[in-house]
Parts: C-alpha cells; structure tokens; sequence
C-alpha cells in the first residue's frame, strides 16, 4: 500500500511540477480518456476533483470523513498553489538543480508505472488472441496419447546452481555406487521413518518439468539420466524406477489442461513473434 501511495503522489506531482519553457506550457487537461469535473480554472489551467482527492488523500480521516476538510478552503489553497506555480515558471525557478533532479526522478517512476501497466494490458491483449479450439485440443490429444498416459515412478537429485556438486554425484552413479546412497548425501540427519526426499512416487504428463521432456521418454525403469539443466540454475539427475499405462487417461480427463497447455505454446509464440516485429521496425540506439 506504501508503495502504491507513493507511486501515486509521483504521478501527481510529475503533472504538477512539469518542466516548461514558456508559460503556456503551464496549461494542463485531464487526460482524453478520463472525465474530470473542473472546480475552477487558473489561466485556462483547469483545478479537477482529481487535484482536491490528492489533498484530501494527506487530511487525516475517521469512518471517511475527512476533518476539517472544507472544499472551499481546499480550493482556494489549489489556486494559489497554480498560481504561484505559474508564476514561478515565469520566473524560470524551474530551471533550478535541485529541483530538476527531482522531477527527473519522479518522471522516471511515471515512464516505469506506464510500462507496468501497459505491459499487463499488452500480456491481456496477446492472451485474448490465443484461443484454442476443441479440435486442436482433440488433436493434440490423438497424437500425444501413449505419452500422456504413460506415469513414470521417479527419484531425483536436485541442486540450485551447484553443477559441480551435481556432477559428481553423477559421476558417481555412473562409477555404480546405487541412487540411494548418492541422494541421501544430502540428507545426513535424515530421521527414521520420514519418506526419502528422493522420492517423487507417479509422475503424470502434467507434473513433468518441461526440462525434462525428451529425456525421460527414453529411460527405461532402472536407469538414470546423465545431468538435466533447467530454468533458474536448476540441475537434476533423475531415475526411472518404474513406469506404466493408466487408460483411466483420456481426452475428456486431460482436455482442459490439453488447452492451458496448448494456449500458453500460442501465447509464447505470439509475444515472441510480436517483439520480434517490434524490434524489427524500432529504431533503438545507445550512446557511445
């Protein structure tokens, strides 16, 4: 909430305390797309009930009324603020260091409120356009069925950013010390009767990383992979204890996560296709 209050008061006082040349650049509107009833105008500069919310916003209030908020009062404080406003500009007081560098900073906090907040309605946007129909999912289905039926029983050993570590254990697999010796390294004080952490039982097509996707399909039960690498420094080594065909697994169980998957596929590969034209025709620069 603090952050938000903050950001908040930033957008106010970029469009309070923006830099002008002239005095008619002092002349501010409500936004095109906002209806803001005008309580007064100052050289043609209109004073909104957005500006009287910022006030009443820094008035203590009890059950929502706001103590000693008297509107006349609060209106009459808004125009002499514009006016000493415009007439400091007249002055040129805006050309001030100190004053400049905070306006740069609070202009900077609006640029990276519009960029989040455009970002989430472009991601909205994008999503919209990614509609999957039942046919496709029907399709998908058909051909993916023996994968997504099949249930691998698998153990695994996890690092986050330790390849090194992870490659030995590995390696040691390999020189045939068994899984579970290698995986409980990690666990020393590991106490009696708790489940190995190990052990990750029946896996369905659903709960399989996509790092593993390729890998895991080809291992018959009792063998290990060598490393995987995933997402965000992730490394594991897994085995393939046991693996069978649920037929309960049908299109009619699997069709709503069949599209989820399927709609993020067309969602990735919009954005990508998109950023990519967007790249293509913007002309970015850097200075030297």
């Amino acid at each position: 909430m603090k952050k938000l209050t903050i950001l908040f008061m930033a957008i106010v006082l970029t469009a309070s305390l923006a830099a002008c040349d002239k005095k008619g650049d002092a002349n501010r509107t409500a936004d095109g797309g906002v209806q803001a009833k005008v309580l007064a105008t100052v050289n043609d500069v209109p004073i909104t009930e957005y500006d009287m919310m910022q006030i009443l916003k820094r008035i203590p209030s009890d059950g929502g009324m706001h103590q000693g908020a008297d509107p006349n009062n609060i209106l009459q404080t808004l125009i002499r603020n514009e006016l000493i406003y415009q007439k400091a500009l007249e002055l040129g007081l805006d050309k001030n260091p100190a004053y400049r560098q905070k306006l740069t900073e609070v202009q900077a906090q609006v640029r990276e409120f519009q960029r989040q907040e455009m970002s989430a309605l472009y991601r909205q946007h994008v999503k919209e356009k990614a509609e999957v129909t039942d046919a496709e999912a029907q399709a998908y289905f058909e051909k993916n069925a023996q994968k997504m039926q099949t249930k691998f029983h698998v153990w695994q050993i996890l690092y986050r950013g330790k390849y090194p570590e992870i490659a030995k254990d590995a390696q040691d697999l390999k020189n045939g010390i068994p899984f579970e010796k290698v995986a409980s390294r990690r666990f020393p004080n590991l106490p009696k009767n708790v489940p190995s952490p190990w052990e990750l039982g029946y896996l369905s097509w659903r709960q399989i990383p996509p790092s593993w996707q390729g890998i895991i399909d080809r291992l018959e039960p009792g063998q290990v992979s060598d490393v995987i690498k995933g997402e965000n420094e992730r490394f594991w080594v897994i085995k393939v204890v046991d693996k069978t065909v649920d037929p309960k697994i049908t299109f009619s169980t699997e069709k709503e996560q069949i599209i989820q998957v399927l709609r993020q596929q067309k969602i990735d590969a919009l954005s990508e296709k998109m950023l990519s034209e967007m790249k293509t025709k913007a002309k970015i620069t850097f200075p030297k």
